[in-house]
């Protein structure tokens, strides 16, 4: 069975098995409380469901163009010569992929077919070397790390403007909606607006379902911001307690310091902690996007990345440039304004909605 077939079996087999599971756990809960499940219940797991179909086509529209490009090119040439390995280039570029990446692609794709290979046979190779080169040969998967029975440190950072404070507050949704009990430090102390933005979310959107710490005073110093709400966090026994930080390049010097400062005061508190640090980047971009987060890494120690605005004009290469280029990769990704359009990252979804324009083959596609 070729990679295609086996990509589609297990996307295939993970939502039957996903189905089946939350079927049971439906049926067990009716069976202990003797009744049958709420309106409230099967809204949300249709509210669940609805979400996850929402990512899956903000990914697919993003690969629209890159589809339609790859099967022109297998048209195009019946032979896999020097000119169609430039053209094949020249696509992969414009998806924000990277050079770096283009170029390994071309180069491994060369060394898998022959000159005589048929170029339309060149379809699979691809979409198995764009899975191969994200996963790098691993099988784990790049979950949030989020433990039950301590309190949980996130700490976010980014670019204002890139949505760090709206993703933020949607982080802060998806563990409320799962009853667990978040806290929220408006350590972004210096941008205008940025408290009052969150105390918006958390008063209109969020409906007060998770707590807000924020400075006595205006322009207070972040650090003592997060002391006050990890002291907080401890002594009401929260789950999870999320950092809302600066996000300013311009001076990467004064920046460190910073994220240094709440690094050192979050130590003191459990050694492991943060247990992430989440660097959000607008998928829209593209290269700029691989370059902010090369410089964040620079100063603090990324531990994944929060793509946004993944339903707007993304070409979708972009998770796959990060990962390659600094070995960081995508936990969550954004695909709306509402409080809930927020989805974990999901390699298998990712890559085959990037690859199934084109793998699919459909003639009214090609007129």
């Amino acid at each position: 069975m070729g990679f295609w077939n086996k990509l589609k079996d297990k996307i295939s087999g993970n939502q039957t098995e996903k189905k089946v599971n939350e079927e049971k756990v439906i049926k067990s809960e009716s069976v202990i409380e003797n009744k049958q499940p709420t309106e409230k219940e099967i809204a949300k797991k249709q509210k669940q469901k609805a979400k996850k179909e929402k990512a899956e086509k903000a990914i697919a529209k993003s690969a629209l163009d890159f589809s339609k490009d790859i099967k022109k090119l297998s048209k195009k040439y019946k032979k896999m010569d020097d000119d169609f390995f430039d053209e094949l280039e020249e696509v992969l570029i414009k998806t924000d992929m990277g050079m770096k990446m283009v170029l390994k692609i071309s180069n491994n794709i060369r060394r898998k077919v022959k000159n005589t290979s048929e170029a339309n046979e060149f379809r699979e190779i691809l979409a198995e070397e764009i899975y191969d080169i994200y996963t790098d040969g691993s099988k784990k998967v790049e979950e949030l790390n989020f433990e039950d029975g301590r309190l949980n440190v996130f700490m976010v950072i980014g670019v204002n403007g890139t949505g760090k404070t709206t993703s933020l507050s949607k982080i802060a949704n998806y563990y409320a909606e799962q009853n667990k009990k978040v806290l929220i430090a408006a350590a972004d102390t210096f941008r205008a607006g940025a408290i009052e933005q969150l105390e918006e979310w958390v008063d209109k959107r969020l409906d007060n379902k998770v707590d807000l710490v924020k400075g006595k005073k205006q322009n207070q110093d972040p650090a003592s911001v997060v002391f006050d709400a990890l002291e907080k966090a401890k002594a009401e026994n929260y789950d999870l307690l999320l950092i809302d930080t600066a996000g300013r390049l311009q001076n990467k010097i004064n920046l460190m310091k910073e994220l240094e400062k709440m690094y050192q005061i979050v130590h003191k508190f459990d050694k492991k902690a943060p247990h992430e640090l989440l660097l959000v980047i607008d998928a829209t971009t593209g290269q700029n996007g691989v370059m902010q987060a090369q410089e964040f890494n620079e100063v603090a120690d990324v531990t994944g990345i929060v793509l946004t605005k993944m339903d707007g004009t993304s070409k979708g290469g972009i998770a796959l440039s990060i990962k390659d280029q600094l070995n960081i990769p995508v936990k969550l990704v954004g695909v709306g304004e509402q409080v809930d359009d927020i989805e974990k990252f999901d390699v298998d979804q990712y890559v085959y909605s990037l690859v199934v324009g084109f793998m699919e083959d459909k003639e009214e596609d090609d007129e």
